[in-house]
């Protein structure tokens, strides 16, 4: 009994790191996503 709950409490730790490193990576790409869009708006109101 004490082996399994320490298997289950390594799973749920695991996969709640994993959900959270995605989330970072999300946000992150994300967000530079975003800049690169906003410096080719700005590049393109330069240029007219």
């Amino acid at each position: 009994m004490e082996s399994s709950w320490w298997e289950l409490a390594g799973i749920i730790f695991f996969t709640f790191m994993v959900i959270t490193v995605g989330l970072i990576w999300a946000l992150a790409i994300k967000a530079s996503y975003n800049e690169e869009k906003e410096k080719q708006k700005q590049q393109q109101q330069e240029n007219k």
